[in-house]
C-alpha cells in the first residue's frame, strides 16, 4: 500500500510502513461503550498497540453517513459534491489531511503528536479486536459493509496530564504556528492534549477546505472559524492557571499546618 490519501487537491497522508497484520493490542485507551444516538456518534476508538517492538496509539474511526456530514448551505449545494464532503468533513479524512500537511512541512512532531501514517485494516485485525475487546460496532451502514476499518498510527504518549512538562506559553505558540500553516484544529480543550501535544484532528479544517471558501461562507463566518482555536485555548489556559493557583494555595496551607503541628509537638526545655 503506497497510495497517499485523500485523492483530492490538498495535503495527503502516506500509509503506515509497519507490519499491520501482526498488530499486538495492549489495551483500549478510549471508552469501550459509545453513545449510539445518531446525533452523537463518537469519531473513533483508540488502542495502545505494539508493532515490531514499537508502541503506538492506533486510532480506528467509525463510519459516517455522507448526508450526516453534508453542511446546509442554501445556494451552495452544487459546490458540495460527494467527494468534497467526504474528503473534507469525514473525521478520518479530516485527520489525514491535517497530519498530511504537518508531515509535508516536517512539523508533526513539533506542533502535535507524531503521526506514522494511515492503514485500511485487514479483516483479521478487525476479528482480533472483537475477540479481545468484544467491539464490533463501527457504525457501518449498507454502503460501508465491504469497506475495511480505517486507522491512523501515532506516537503513544505516556503522559496522563494535558500539559506534561510543556509550558502553556509554548503550547499557545505551537497552536499559532499550526494555524499559520493552514490547520485549524476546531476542538481545542484539555482532553485533546497529552503531554502538551495536540493529538486529535478529526474536526480539523485544513486548507484548502470548503469551510474556508468565500463561495460558500461569508468573510465574517470564515474569520470566526480562523479565530476559534485561539479563543478556545484562552479558556483552556485560564482554567489551567486557576488549577495551578488552587494547587499552590492548597500546598501552602498544608505546609503551614505541618509547621504549626511541629511547633505544638516540640518538647519544652
Amino acid at each position: 500500500m503506497t497510495q497517499l490519501i485523500p485523492d483530492i487537491r490538498g495535503p495527503k497522508l502516506p500509509p503506515f510502513q509497519g507490519d499491520v497484520e501482526n498488530i499486538e493490542f495492549m489495551g483500549l485507551l478510549s471508552p469501550k461503550r459509545q453513545d449510539n444516538s445518531s446525533d452523537n456518534i463518537p469519531h473513533s476508538r483508540v488502542f495502545q498497540i505494539n508493532v515490531g517492538g514499537n508502541r503506538y496509539a492506533l486510532k480506528i474511526f467509525n463510519f459516517f453517513n455522507l448526508e450526516d456530514l453534508r453542511p446546509f448551505v442554501p445556494g451552495g449545494e452544487h459546490l458540495l459534491t460527494d467527494r468534497i464532503v467526504r474528503y473534507h468533513l469525514d473525521p478520518f479524512y479530516a485527520e489525514c489531511r491535517a497530519f498530511g500537511l504537518l508531515l509535508q512541512e516536517k512539523k508533526d512532531h513539533s506542533l502535535a503528536v507524531r503521526c506514522h501514517g494511515y492503514s485500511f485494516l485487514p479483516q483479521t485485525v478487525e476479528n482480533r479486536i472483537y475477540e479481545q475487546f468484544g467491539i464490533d460496532d463501527w457504525h457501518r451502514e449498507a454502503e460501508d459493509q465491504q469497506h475495511p476499518l480505517r486507522a491512523i498510527f501515532k506516537d503513544y504518549i505516556p503522559y496522563k496530564s494535558s500539559c506534561g512538562r510543556k509550558k502553556l506559553s509554548a503550547m499557545r505558540s505551537n497552536l499559532k504556528q499550526l494555524n499559520e500553516l493552514g490547520v485549524y484544529n476546531m476542538d481545542i480543550r484539555e482532553d485533546n492534549y497529552r503531554g502538551g501535544r495536540l493529538f486529535d484532528f478529526s474536526l480539523a479544517i485544513t486548507a484548502p477546505h470548503i469551510n474556508l471558501s468565500l463561495k460558500l461562507w461569508s468573510k465574517r463566518q470564515i474569520e470566526e472559524d480562523i479565530r476559534y482555536d485561539l479563543e478556545c485555548f484562552e479558556r483552556f489556559e485560564k482554567s489551567e492557571n486557576e488549577k495551578q493557583m488552587e494547587k499552590r494555595a492548597t500546598q501552602s496551607l498544608a505546609s503551614e499546618r505541618e509547621l504549626r503541628s511541629r511547633g505544638k509537638n516540640k518538647a519544652p526545655r
